[in-house]
């Protein structure tokens, strides 16, 4: 049960059908340099500080595959999240130069980037327009394998190629983090308008484009010691804008795995450990784009070690279940003069779960 991707290393035979889970919670421990020309809100005064908080994703990845033939599976996936920032930045106090407490409340960010909240609401910018919107539902993907190798049970190779389609929601921005427009900053009609940022959001759960991916897996059963090992390499990438000019970065991963086989002695009247297994995922994603322009800090490198832990149950219809661990390491490419210095640490646990119903689907299956 490869990381985080429980439908992977899995072939199936015409009419079998295969259900899937993978319950994610990811913690984004960020932090950045002050960003050039940008003010306090509802002040004249500089922002000259720096930026950090914390990013929390919880998300639930469900998901169904079914053999259309003994060389092709189709699976759907739908996956829901919930995000929210952490703002550990300045925040104002009344006795702050440039507090109003006619525009200011204690304890508000005083960015126009970040603060505390969360992608199920709504962000509305300073005019009333929505500049995100806020939901739980993201992406729907389907995926079409064909199985070039397929040992189902028993040593042997399992070697496949997939492509597929990623259906973006509306749950997406409305317009560039990074746009500046001028407008009257310090709410002071005695003081001149200036060309800053305004008030906006930075992440979201959907890109809001479509996407074709491509992938080839190739996986290895063995009697000794890994008794299972391989690895995916995949690519997604855009194939146009969302409706309000943003288009997405093209995404390389490559994901290599190995599980240990079969614990002695470690099992309850519920679950046996089976395999401990090592994964490293290493992905780089290309520069995103906004009306054109390139996104700053878009462009970044990420290596993702982790280790696992893979539990059958005493009654094998209930399915397997598969515990992981990941931390990642994110190196953002400085390669334009608005890219600017940025740290991430990234810590992962998620469980995984699927389970190979004793149903078929006649019509496809071939007695």
């Amino acid at each position: 049960m490869p990381v985080g991707n429980s439908d992977r290393g899995v072939g199936l035979g015409a009419g079998e059908i295969m259900l899937f889970s993978d319950l994610s919670y990811q913690k984004f421990d960020w932090w950045h340099a002050e960003i050039p020309d940008a003010y306090q809100p509802g002040t004249n005064l500089a922002e000259e500080f720096e930026h950090e908080g914390l990013f929390i994703n919880k998300s639930i990845n469900l998901g169904l595959t079914i053999g259309l033939s003994d060389y092709w599976n189709v699976t759907l996936s739908q996956i829901l999240i919930d995000r929210c920032m952490e703002w550990e930045g300045p925040v104002w106090a009344s006795e702050d130069v440039g507090f109003n407490s006619d525009i200011h409340n204690v304890g508000d960010s005083k960015t126009v980037h970040h603060r505390s909240e969360c992608a199920s609401t709504d962000f509305i910018d300073m005019n009333g327009n929505v500049n995100a919107f806020g939901g739980y539902l993201g992406d729907t993907k389907i995926n079409f394998k064909y199985l070039l190798l397929n040992q189902g049970k028993g040593p042997g190779s399992r070697m496949f190629i997939g492509a597929g389609l990623t259906i973006p929601k509306k749950y997406t921005l409305t317009d560039s983090p990074w746009s500046t427009t001028i407008y009257d900053h310090d709410n002071n009609p005695n003081t001149p308008n200036i060309e800053t940022f305004s008030p906006h959001r930075h992440f979201y759960l959907s890109d809001g484009a479509y996407k074709i991916s491509t992938e080839i897996q190739f996986f290895k059963k063995r009697i000794k010691k890994p008794v299972f090992w391989g690895g995916t390499f995949s690519l997604t990438a855009p194939i146009n804008k969302s409706d309000y000019g943003y288009k997405p970065s093209t995404r390389y991963e490559l994901s290599l795995m190995a599980l240990s086989g079969p614990i002695k002695n470690i099992e309850t009247n519920i679950l046996m450990l089976s395999s401990i297994g090592l994964n490293f995922t290493a992905a780089y994603t290309s520069p995103s784009e906004w009306d054109n322009k390139r996104t700053p800090n878009s462009e970044a490198v990420m290596y993702i070690p982790g280790i696992s832990f893979l539990f059958t149950t005493n009654n094998s219809e209930i399915g397997t279940f598969g515990l992981n661990f990941q931390r990642g390491y994110e190196k953002y490419m400085q390669n334009s003069e608005r890219d600017i210095e940025e740290t991430n640490k990234i810590y992962s646990i998620s469980i995984s779960y699927r389970k190979l119903l004793d149903k078929y689907i006649d019509k496809l299956y071939w007695k």
